[in-house]
């Protein structure tokens, strides 16, 4: 009997991946082993495993995707979209700010990134496209940048020193925010101090409206894979893509059978409530996501994080083309 391929995942608790950490998914001649450990997809430096391929999958930030590819780190995609969020959540004004639409962030100060954060592209480029806003008259006070860029038009400035997006609001330091908050103590800061307001109040609405009218719901996360394993394995990604296919189906299964665990009350009602008003909104594969692939492809572009396009067989693997 052939020995088995170990490769490493990282310990990712969404509710779609959850089936492959459990070991509920068995793949032909590949033994996933979880790991609390592995590469970040987020952050990470020169000496990161990402970029020699000496490592299994990793769950990542798709802001670092396109710019990785293209100074051909060891890394690939899979079609695989692990974390997508609502975008217009993010958008926060000072109230004093003279901020009442879209259209008044220009030639304000508004605390983000332009390379390293999905959010901040997709807010980005729904502003200029969806909006009609001026994202070039706007002075972008960013904490950090991820990737050298290649659009000199940005009004780019570093925030002077490390402060949350609720801080640099009430401190003066920016009119608005557009950056990813994953803190419940901090919206609670932006939601409820009179100081701070949201751009867009109705944000679900707007969040479903996009939907509709793109059917874009957008993907923030996804998986990528060692380049080298791919090579070396050239069937391994579609392997590895099927067995994602199959955690969603089961992780489907345990909601729709009332066995999921979560502590949301109606969850198994809540999710056919969902599947009737917006159907399936974590859809894998390249053809289920071609719109939001591309949008975001065009945004990287645009926002000079990438210098060129890319095509479809640099970005994925070639065993998950036809997904």
């Amino acid at each position: 009997m052939a020995e088995e391929l170990e490769i490493q995942i990282p310990w990712m608790r969404y509710d779609l991946t959850l089936p492959l950490i459990e070991g509920r998914v068995p793949i032909e001649g590949v033994k996933l082993v979880p790991n609390r450990l592995a590469p970040a997809g987020t952050v990470f430096g020169p000496d990161s495993p990402l970029t020699t391929g000496d490592f299994g999958l990793v769950d990542l930030n798709m802001a670092n995707w396109l710019p990785a590819i293209e100074r051909d780190w060891g890394l690939v995609g899979l079609p695989v979209f692990s974390k997508r969020k609502h975008i217009y959540t993010y958008l926060f004004c000072r109230a004093g700010a003279g901020i009442n639409s879209p259209k008044d962030l220009e030639g304000k100060r508004v605390l983000s990134t332009i390379s390293g954060s999905a959010v901040a592209i997709w807010l980005k480029g729904l502003l200029q496209h969806r909006h009609g806003v001026d994202v070039e008259s706007i002075t972008w006070v960013s904490p950090r940048e991820q990737w050298s860029l290649h659009n000199s038009r940005w009004k780019l400035e570093r925030l002077e020193r490390p402060k949350n997006v609720a801080e640099a609001l009430l401190d003066g330091d920016v009119d608005a925010t557009a950056v990813d908050v994953s803190d419940r103590r901090l919206f609670q800061i932006l939601e409820n101090n009179p100081k701070i307001k949201r751009l867009f109040p109705d944000y679900l609405l707007d969040a479903k409206r996009l939907y509709q009218e793109t059917g874009i719901y957008p993907p923030v996360h996804m998986i990528v894979m060692s380049k080298k394993l791919d090579r070396q394995y050239p069937d391994l990604a579609g392997k590895l893509y099927a067995a994602f296919e199959a955690a969603k189906r089961l992780a489907d299964e345990d909601i729709l059978s009332d066995r999921a665990g979560f502590s949301v009350v109606d969850l198994r009602e809540r999710v056919l409530e969902q599947s009737r008003k917006w159907a399936d909104l974590y859809p894998h594969g390249i053809a289920a996501n071609k719109t939001a692939i591309d949008t975001f492809a065009s945004y990287c572009h645009e926002h000079g994080i990438v210098k060129a396009t890319c095509t479809y067989e640099r970005m994925f693997a070639a065993s998950t083309l036809d997904t």
